[in-house]
């Protein structure tokens, strides 16, 4: 959602301004109506219930859609694309930029990426042909791009159901499209793969402010992303949710929860605390049903403070890093990369000195290692000392727990 380690740093150096919060609305690819599944209307949801704000585009309402066309001659398609709907089909993936406020998507059965300039008050579609981000023929399941959301790099990233490619777009003037593959499974997945149909097709791509990527399966399993080594590591299983909910939609809110949504669900919406996995429902007014949503997409980040307006930095030293730091919920993770195999040590100890958790690793490879401390830990400031086989210290900081 999301980098030389000093024995001692000040404490503000943990963080890095940004210009403005997180905001509580999302976009959303709903069906027309309530019940229905034609996924092929937009609409601004509020975060705090999932009411509609406006409705961007409906088919139902006829709106006048003006084209552009970009990097293809379209000499061939120009007609009949602009002889239809922008959602043609449905739509299953979509990503806001909000640098230049554009909605990212594709429809589910084209082979182009598209985007609405929400600049302007008509709806101005810009068609990108570009052969890049064809997946092939989508007559298959398997290659259809349910998946897309813009991360912390400022790059756009859209992953087919098999996630066999996981495709990389910018989002300036002269955009670049680059297919990167297809992601690989860590090995601490314990047999459940980013690539089976029954647990891992489907869902949405949410991003963090330290350039990972969190995969939600429409069977709820979460996969973190590191989109540079394509490892996709299961990190769980939502809990909490009514067996029948499928996860096709998910967003981060003003609060750093993952707002998630379902395309054939229609009682309740419901937010997820990533650091437990525990979903709790969004409380609706009246008995207002919720629309069928196929993909949310915003601008959020997971582990953006704020409540201060601030995004805590990573810093990496011997190929581990920490996050979320600031810790929320006692909670974080530690990352280790191209660390030689073994058994590493891990002691958090608090400003007296006072150790309070010593646990041993067993490092295989690229990998991430939840923390949790000790309930009764108090909020403040903890250091963290990692050593290695030998015993030696090769890692060392602080973090807050709030």
């Amino acid at each position: 959602m999301k980098k030389t380690f000093l024995p001692i740093l000040l404490l503000s150096a943990l963080f890095v301004n940004q210009s403005s919060a997180q905001s509580n609305k999302a976009y959303a690819i709903t069906a027309e109506t309530k019940g229905n599944y034609n996924w092929t209307a937009i609409r601004e949801i509020d975060l705090n219930n999932g009411n509609v704000i406006r409705t961007l585009y409906s088919n139902s309402n006829k709106p006048k859609v003006s084209y552009e066309f970009i990097n293809n001659d379209w000499q061939a398609n120009r007609v009949n694309i602009q002889s239809m709907s922008p959602t043609v089909n449905g739509v299953a993936a979509a990503a806001f930029d909000e640098k230049n406020n554009r909605l990212y998507f594709t429809p589910m059965w084209g082979t182009d990426l598209r985007y609405v300039d929400l600049n302007t008050t008509e709806m101005n579609v810009v068609v990108n042909g570009d052969a890049r981000f064809s997946t092939g023929k989508r007559v298959d399941e398997s290659n259809v791009i349910t998946r897309m959301v813009i991360a912390a790099d400022g790059n756009g990233y859209a992953l087919t159901n098999d996630a066999n490619q996981l495709i990389q777009f910018t989002t300036d003037k002269n955009p670049t499209i680059t297919n990167l593959g297809a992601l690989v499974d860590s090995k601490k997945n314990n047999g459940i793969s980013v690539h089976t149909q029954c647990t891992s097709w489907g869902g949405d791509l949410i991003a963090d402010v330290y350039g990972n990527l969190y995969l939600i399966t429409f069977r709820n399993h979460i996969f973190k992303i590191n989109p540079t080594s394509k490892i996709a590591e299961h990190i769980g299983t939502i809990k909490g949710l009514p067996e029948n909910f499928t996860t096709n939609g998910a967003a981060i809110d003003a609060n750093g929860e993952v707002f998630i949504s379902s395309a054939i669900q229609t009682n309740n919406y419901y937010k997820v605390n990533l650091s437990t996995l525990n979903a709790s429902v969004i409380v609706k007014e009246g008995n207002e049903t919720v629309y069928n949503a196929s993909d949310l997409a915003n601008s959020n980040l997971a582990y953006r403070n704020t409540r201060n307006n601030i995004v805590p930095t990573t810093v990496k030293n011997n190929g581990i890093a920490i996050y979320p730091n600031p810790v929320v919920n006692k909670t974080f993770a530690i990352q280790f990369e191209k660390l030689p195999a073994g058994n590493y040590g891990v002691e958090i100890t608090d400003v007296n000195g006072k150790r309070i958790l010593n646990k041993t690793i067993n490092i295989i490879g690229l990998q991430n290692e939840k923390i949790n401390l000790p309930r009764a830990s108090a909020s403040g400031l903890y250091f963290v000392k990692i050593t290695n086989t030998a015993g030696k210290a090769i890692f060392t900081d602080k973090i807050v727990v709030e």
